[in-house]
């Protein structure tokens, strides 16, 4: 009997989280309400509260389970290392784009987390989050750029820190965009300007 109440208890968290990416995504974070959410859960308000604190709760629950892009891209160039700097960099956006494009649940989230919600003071950890990420990615692509500056050469328009401005604002347009609706597919589009943009960085491609 413990193991069944426990197993629906799990049951109902998980049809509370899903019916709350459902309502944030059509309403947006801050217009949506707890009723909302029992209702497309099909459960009592009670049931909501019971399983998180309030809709702060529940939002940060989204959060944490919404693998952000940068932190995924640098994992995987954590996993590199080799001779071709700007070459596995192009390897890990075209893997990293590519298994985005696939992942619908995952693109639902991450349109939750960074484009539906409306951040408050109360949401600074999730903010902050995405502030270290980002800075972290930053740093790992000038990094690239320096190696590579040292290996054979940047393009003499191009500084590292120059370049590593460039391609992480293009890809955080690309991904606000396609998070948003645009008519973009990252692993074929996305990946095509991304190396384009590679390539007019690395004097090695030339």
């Amino acid at each position: 009997m413990a193991r069944r109440t426990k197993d629906e208890a799990e049951r109902t968290r998980a049809a509370v989280f899903d019916a709350a990416v459902q309502v944030f995504l059509a309403r947006g974070v801050a217009r949506a309400s707890l009723d909302e959410v029992a209702r497309a859960a099909g459960v009592t308000r009670g049931a909501v509260y019971w399983h998180f604190r309030d809709k702060l709760d529940l939002f940060l629950a989204i959060d944490a389970h919404a693998r952000l892009p940068a932190e995924e891209l640098l994992a995987r160039l954590a996993a590199y290392q080799g001779p071709d700097p700007v070459g596995e960099l192009a390897q890990a956006l075209d893997e990293c784009l590519t298994a985005l494009e696939a992942d619908p649940e995952r693109r639902r989230l991450l349109t939750v987390v960074l484009v539906r919600c409306e951040y408050t003071e109360e949401m600074a950890p999730a903010l902050e989050r995405q502030r270290r990420a980002d800075a972290a990615l930053r740093t790992a692509f000038r990094q690239i750029f320096d190696r590579t500056a040292q290996v054979h050469g940047l393009v003499s328009a191009w500084r590292p820190e120059a370049a590593a401005l460039a391609l992480h604002t293009l890809l955080t347009g690309l991904l606000q965009n396609w998070l948003r609706g645009a008519d973009i597919c990252l692993a074929a589009e996305g990946v095509e300007v991304v190396r384009n943009l590679l390539a007019s960085i690395d004097a090695g491609a030339r």
